[in-house]
């Protein structure tokens, strides 16, 4: 049982020195790649930022839209309020689809 503790420690220790050489050794390459994901990382998530700031714009847009449209009665040709529903749904529903692509 001593002996297999034994050949434990001393198969750990040599792995360890093994991958704490290999760190020192390449410390510089290792860390240049690890600079460069943050990098990426940090560029991703600020495009993802502004995507969502723009697609968030126009949704809020899309909104004030219907319900200006459904609020105001366009000139020239009266609509009913049933045409007025029929249309608040319409674009109710292309906003779902919307808020659908947004959650994935």
């Amino acid at each position: 049982m001593e002996r297999n503790n034994a050949i434990g420690l001393i198969l750990g220790a040599v792995i360890g020195g093994t991958v704490a050489y290999y760190a020192y050794k390449h410390q510089d390459e290792l860390l240049s790649s690890i600079h460069d994901l943050e990098e990426s990382l940090n560029l991703d998530s600020n495009e993802l930022i502004e995507k969502t700031k723009a697609q968030f714009n126009q949704l809020s847009q899309n909104v004030q839209t219907a319900i200006q449209s459904y609020t105001d009665t366009p000139t020239g040709k009266p609509t009913t309020q049933e045409e007025r529903i029929d249309s608040l749904m319409e674009e109710l529903t292309r906003l779902r689809a919307e808020i659908q692509t947004l959650k994935s």
